[in-house]
């Protein structure tokens, strides 16, 4: 094998003909790594100190010492009597591994400032959906208190509406300490999550929303559960995103043909939630930076809502895309893998005490 091969699979090594004294070939790396080009292993021996005590004991592995620098030095026997002889700088190896840590350190760092400073809008934008839920359905229970015509029914209305109001603060909370781990792991708290379910939960967080609006809210899903593992706190901030976006995108249409059609099927391994809606659609150009960070096509949008959706489905090992309807308005579709009967079993087991 030529000096160029040995140099190329990066071995620093050099074959010795120790019975006539001379080095037959080396790897160009190994006279890099000597300091120099030697035809005698007399002068190889001189350069490298403890070479010799290498060659003539019976050790395969010594420390030598060229220019003052420690080299790890292998001695590998042939049988028609050669020696390879193969050097390893593992001073300059561990430099190098420490550098790199060095760097990556600094890499996490800068990482890690630039995520907090990018909390604050996200912070602000991620709160304010449960945060306008719960203002909606407490001016809903301020109205209904000055009709003063609550009957039982409208006080069990009333109750219901405190008592969501009530989870959405408990849900801001719940957003602002998963954005508080953010800095610390990224790893999703996951749990069996029957997706129809937590769709359903969904409508009824923006029931009030969708009532002011006049949007006509229709689910589609399968009886039997169809189970995922996810964070439900992300999963629920996805869903409550695309379907206020579909909200949004419907306040041009006339009144009576809002339509949010929600629907979850089996495609595969997968369970695939849709969330359509009859707005105005999205434009070509509008395609091209629809999941770009801080790039919005609303007047007061912060352009992270999707790119956050986005995150939260990858998180899952999922997909999130878009499609356009045959008539008007968009479908964006959020695909994530089918848990099947005997998991969902057995992860509830383990968690039983």
């Amino acid at each position: 094998m030529s000096p160029e091969t040995l140099d190329a699979l990066g071995v620093c090594a050099a074959t010795l003909d120790l019975a006539q004294g001379r080095v037959l070939w080396r790897a160009p790396s190994f006279e890099r790594l000597a300091g120099g080009r030697d035809d005698s292993v007399a002068d190889l021996c001189r350069r490298l100190g403890g070479l010799q005590a290498l060659l003539d004991g019976d050790a395969a592995v010594r420390t030598v010492a060229c220019e003052g620098r420690p080299l790890e030095a292998r001695r590998i026997a042939l049988d028609d009597g050669r020696v390879v002889l193969r050097l390893d700088d593992r001073h300059g190896e561990a430099q190098a591994r420490q550098r790199h840590l060095e760097d990556r350190e600094q890499l996490l760092f800068t990482s890690r400032l630039l995520s907090i400073g990018e909390m604050a809008t996200t912070l602000a934008h991620e709160i304010n959906q449960p945060i306008g839920a719960a203002a909606n359905l407490l001016r809903g229970s301020v109205m209904r208190l000055q009709r003063g015509d609550l009957d039982a029914d409208g006080r069990n209305g009333l109750l219901q509406a405190l008592q969501r109001a009530t989870e959405q603060v408990l849900f801001a909370s719940r957003v602002i300490a998963r954005i508080r781990e953010y800095t610390h792991s990224h790893t999703p708290k996951r749990t069996p999550i029957d997706v129809a379910a937590l769709l359903r939960a969904c409508v009824g967080l923006l029931d009030w929303e969708t009532e002011r609006e006049g949007v006509r809210v229709d689910l589609q899903a399968p009886a039997e559960p169809l189970w995922i593992l996810a964070d439900e706190t992300m999963l629920q901030q996805l869903f409550v995103n695309l379907m206020r976006n579909a909200i949004d995108a419907m306040r041009g249409n006339a009144p009576g043909t809002r339509r949010l059609d929600l629907s979850v099927r089996v495609e595969g391994s997968q369970v695939e939630a849709t969330v359509c809606d009859s707005g105005s659609g999205i434009s070509e150009e509008a395609e091209q930076t629809l999941f770009v960070p801080f790039v919005s096509t609303k007047p007061t949008g912060t352009g992270i809502g999707l790119n956050i959706c986005r995150s939260f489905v990858e998180l899952h090992q999922g997909r999130l895309w878009f499609t356009r309807n045959d008539g008007p308005g968009t479908s964006f579709h959020a695909a994530l893998p089918l848990m099947s009967a005997n998991e969902v079993s057995a992860i509830k087991k383990e968690k039983t005490p």
